[in-house]
Formats: structure tokens, sequence, C-alpha cells
């Protein structure tokens, strides 16, 4: 069965709708604006970051050096600078660790590095008292990031390198001698006086081979200073004073080191 209204009352009927949705419209329109607008500027907000990492990732990927990790180790020439540093010699030690090398260009990279490194030093006379010397042995994780230029090929040839390093003390090993190396003392162990963590900087030079192996010189400086400020709870005072402790001495290390590396991957 069909059913047909009247004009007279569906006339009225859709005018009253059309009113009705003209006056609400703009109230629904709004809410659904509130709601999902917000959300989805979030989500495109993510997707344009997500797809700029990937590009980036994508570009590192595919740049001609690539990415290179590897082992290096040598020798370490090791001493104190400052204002207290009178009567420091050097001493040897070692470093041994690992690189990652991220390759910019074909000639320019950057390198961090995690290295175990000893440092410390020989002072003689140590606090003008003769025949006294202070044997410092201090061990720290450095972590440079090199700055690396290569001077020859497809990253290979002569290179320079600069950057900053963190140091992190992980132990300490100090002892007296006295008369030459007739009579030594109990070694102390502490760390307490030790800043913890230590600023600097490195630089050298070196030589990369085309199969991965690297010879390097390089230099580390530190802009902090190696003790704490104020009295050692360790450190023995100059002979003839009233207080068996001396103030900290104002030293920052001061090390070269021969290197020799082997870089594994890239071009």
């Amino acid at each position: 069965m069909e059913l047909n209204f009247p004009q007279t009352v569906t006339l009225p009927l859709c005018r009253l709708y059309k009113a009705h949705f003209r006056s609400t419209a703009p109230r629904y329109l709004s809410l659904i604006y509130d709601r999902f607008y917000p959300h989805f500027f979030s989500a495109m907000k993510k997707l344009i970051l997500s797809l700029a990492v990937l590009a980036s990732a994508a570009s590192v990927a595919n740049a001609q050096t690539g990415i290179k990790v590897g082992l290096k180790g040598g020798l370490n020439g090791a001493t104190f600078s400052g204002s207290d540093s009178k009567g420091s010699e050097y001493k040897a030690g070692f470093a041994a660790g690992a690189l990652i090398n991220f390759g910019v260009s074909d000639n320019f990279s950057i390198q961090p590095e995690f290295l175990y490194s000893q440092k410390g030093a020989s002072v003689d006379n140590y606090r003008g008292t003769n025949n006294l010397t202070l044997k410092s042995t201090l061990g720290y994780l450095d972590i440079p990031i090199m700055f690396r230029y290569n001077i020859g090929e497809d990253g290979k040839g002569f290179f320079v390198e600069l950057g900053p390093q963190g140091s992190f003390v992980l132990h300490n090993r100090d002892f007296y001698q006295t008369g030459g190396n007739n009579t030594q003392s109990t070694e102390n162990t502490s760390t307490n006086d030790l800043n913890k963590v230590v600023i600097g900087y490195a630089g050298g030079i070196g030589y990369q081979l085309t199969s991965g192996l690297s010879l390097g010189l390089r230099y580390t400086g530190d802009f902090s200073k190696v003790y704490k400020d104020g009295a050692s709870t360790t450190l023995k005072a100059a002979t003839g004073t009233s207080t068996p402790f001396a103030q900290n001495p104002v030293v920052q290390n001061s090390v070269f080191q021969f290197q020799v590396g082997y870089a594994f991957g890239g071009k």
C-alpha cells in the first residue's frame, strides 16, 4: 500500500527540516573538527618526521664511504700539565677499544671511539721533597668524537682529525718511592680525590691504508683538572708542614698516543 501525504503536510515538514539542518550543521561540523583534526594533524606530523628520518637513514646508507666499525690500540706517553705539574715526567701506558666511522663524503667522516686509556705521571721531588717520587697511574674510559678529513682519494691516504673528548675515571693506583727505587709506600687505589668526569680535546694525523688498517699519532689534553679542588684525603703534604695531607694539585692530563686501528665495512 502506498502512502500519499498532501503537500499541505509535506511542504511544512521539509521547510522545518531544512531550517533545523541549517541551524545545527555548523555545530556538528565544529564538533567533528574539534574531535578529529588535532589527531589528524598529530598523525601527519609523525608521518612527516618518520619519512624525514627514513630519508636521512637512506642517505647515510647510500653514502659512498658507508659505515665502518673497527678496533684500535696503541701506546700512551702520559704526564701532567698545569700550574702544579713541576717535576712531572712521562710514563708509559696503553689504550685500546672500539670505533665507529660514519662516512659523510669520500674524504670526510665522523668517528666516535670508546677507549680504555692509561694516564698519570711520574712526579720527581714531589712537593719539594728530595728523593721522593709520586708514581700515579689513572685509568679512564675515553670517548672522543673525531672529525676526520682524508687528504687522499676515496678516504685513503693521509688524514687529519680533531674533536672533543669526554673521559670517565675507572680506577687509580699511586704510591711513593724514596731513595730512588729502594723504598715504596703502600699503594693507594681510592678515587675520592679525582674528578670523575673530565672534558678535553684530541687531535692528530695518520695514514689510512686501503686494507682497512690505519696508523696514527694523536695528542689528547684536558680542560678539566685531574683532582678536585680542596684538601686531599690521600696525597702527602710537604715535609715540615703541620698537616699530614696536602691540597690537591692543579694539573691536567697530557697524553701522546701512537695508535694502530683496523676498520671493517664501508667502501
